[in-house]
């Protein structure tokens, strides 16, 4: 399975509209901020899986949240836990990531900083959990049972083009 199945996975219809009402914006304007956000959360993914100090670390958290419930994803979006979400942004990106982030995704949607720290916080825990459900199971149907090669192979390739059609066809 490849990242654009897990996206498809983790973003089902009525989740635009959970995430739009939290931020207490308009549907448009939260898709645009996600199809901004959610490549670099995805990139952070990445660095923290090819970083040899990192990758043990972010290995665990995975199977941490891969135990999260996010089948229903509205539901998932409306009981995300904020601090723990504010947590993996912060490791997955950094301070001054974030801030790049930020102001990217203010230029594209309009939102404030805190509000893009919001989303962030909101998406991060769930896309750790679908990710971290979808490696357990495919590492379980392996050969080789290594979890490091079936994260990287999940990973591996995700660009920003990838994640915004995915949003555009999940989202509406």
């Amino acid at each position: 399975m490849d990242m654009t199945s897990v996206m498809e996975m983790a973003l089902k219809s009525g989740a635009l509209e959970q995430v739009s009402g939290m931020l207490g914006v308009d549907e448009k304007t939260a898709e645009t901020a996600i199809e901004t956000v959610m490549p670099m959360l995805l990139k952070g993914m990445q660095g923290q899986m090819s970083n040899k100090e990192t990758q043990p670390g972010f290995l665990k958290a995975l199977m941490d949240h891969s135990a999260d419930d996010t089948d229903d994803l509205k539901k998932a979006v409306k009981n995300v836990d904020m601090e723990d979400g504010a947590k993996i942004v912060n490791h997955l990106l950094g301070g001054a990531q974030q801030e790049e982030v930020a102001a990217k995704a203010k230029k594209k949607s309009g939102l404030d900083k805190k509000t893009i720290l919001k989303l962030m916080a909101i998406l991060a825990p769930i896309l750790m959990s679908k990710m971290g459900k979808t490696a357990k199971k495919e590492t379980a149907k392996s050969s080789s049972g290594d979890m490091m090669s079936v994260v990287g192979g999940l990973l591996d390739g995700v660009d920003a083009k990838d994640v915004v059609n995915i949003l555009g066809m999940l989202m509406k």
